[in-house]
């Protein structure tokens, strides 16, 4: 059984019977894992942290090679992000951020660029004022492309020929189509090139970039965001 000690972004807390938790921790040399935090609830003066979601702490963890709940002997609060709860949208979005991560990325897959992202991410969120669609809409690429889901921008998905102009999203075929393979889903919704110009943008970019309102209106950018 091996002893590790990581930073994690705690994206879960469920409690365990009467004086414990388990959590699920982004980490950034383990990827994503669930630990057991015996007696936290019962002697929280034993740790430094309540491990509460959205906090980033120092853990250490035994590795239970037989189990994929591993025990959390010692955690201590590095980052609470408590401006988040200021805002009840910026606390939304903080929160979607970690439901997201937590929905697609796997258990025990180290994704160290996926924990900078979020943790970056976070950070970003305390400081910003007004409108998130942005940060939103970048998070949401740059997390896909890095976990391998983010369909090609410039491809189509039937003929894997170059989309040049206007696209045409198609659930049942993953991705863009060109049209001449539109007659393949004819319910596919049009991407304009705009809309395609600024998730390329988003996607690439550690952080988001501030796009040209006239050129792609937010409420275009989160309905294509949403369909991705």
């Amino acid at each position: 059984m091996g002893i590790h000690t990581t930073d994690a972004i705690v994206l879960r807390r469920h409690l365990f019977r009467e004086t414990s938790v388990v959590v699920s921790c982004l980490t950034d040399r383990f990827g994503k894992i669930k630990g057991l935090v015996k007696g936290l609830r019962m002697h929280p003066s034993r740790h430094r942290s309540a491990m509460e979601p959205m906090t980033v702490n120092r853990i250490l963890f035994y590795d239970a090679h037989t189990s994929h709940l591993h025990l959390v002997s010692s955690c201590e609060l590095l980052q609470s992000f408590s401006a988040l709860s200021n805002d009840l949208e910026t606390m939304r979005c903080a929160a979607y951020f970690v439901d997201l991560v937590d929905a697609v990325v796997p258990l025990e897959e180290p994704h160290p660029a996926i924990y900078r992202l979020l943790r970056e991410a976070l950070e970003r969120l305390t400081l910003t004022a007004g409108d998130l669609t942005e940060p939103r809409v970048h998070f949401t690429l740059r997390l896909l492309r890095l976990t391998g889901f983010q369909p090609q921008l410039d491809q189509c998905a039937a003929c894997a020929g170059p989309v040049s102009g206007e696209g045409f999203w198609s659930v049942g075929q993953g991705g863009l189509l060109c049209r001449r393979c539109l007659h393949q889903d004819p319910h596919a919704e049009p991407a304009t090139p705009r809309v395609l110009e600024a998730l390329a943008s988003l996607s690439d970019t550690d952080a988001p970039v501030p796009l040209d309102a006239a050129k792609c209106p937010d409420r275009e950018l989160v309905q294509a965001a949403r369909r991705w």
